[in-house]
């Protein structure tokens, strides 16, 4: 059994790792080939606004490309499931903003990060959420049965 979970931690420190991998990876891409900023720019959309739809819109597609390795930390069928997120999410996490933890920058600009490293912190668990509650919603309701009739069995 002690096996069993020391297998399912590393499990899901090699999903993290491969996870922040692969959208670091489609990310490169999508930076490129995304027409979105530059048709919102086309139809007047500047400042504040567009900078709150394109978070926005990035949110929910990094959330789309986490879909898998969330499929996989369900896989994994946890008792705890917060301890296996926040296993894939630290090693990520700490490779990605090592140069803002590690010295005097962390204090100077933290706030300009911060919603970055919040949309970090929350990608994998709201596409574990939504796998979960997609999961949920399709699991057949067998709570009412009905009861044999007497004498019949």
């Amino acid at each position: 059994m002690k096996l069993q979970r020391t297998a399912s931690c590393f499990g899901a420190l090699a999903i993290g790792i491969v996870q922040v991998y692969l959208l670091a990876f489609c990310w490169a891409y999508i930076a490129i080939y995304n027409p979105l900023p530059s048709w919102l720019i086309g139809h007047g959309v500047l400042g504040v606004r567009l900078k709150s739809l394109l978070a926005v819109t990035d949110f929910v597609l990094s959330v789309c490309l986490s879909l898998p390795a969330a499929y996989c930390l369900i896989r994994l069928r946890p008792r705890n499931l917060v301890l296996y997120l926040g296993l894939a999410l630290i090693p990520a996490f700490l490779w990605q903003n090592r140069l803002i933890l590690s010295g005097e920058s962390m204090g100077l600009a933290f706030s300009a990060f911060l919603p970055g490293i919040l949309s970090e912190l929350l990608v994998l668990p709201v596409a574990v959420f939504v796998l979960l509650r997609a999961r949920a919603s399709v699991t057949p309701n067998n709570s009412f049965k009905p009861k044999p009739l007497r004498g019949s069995a």
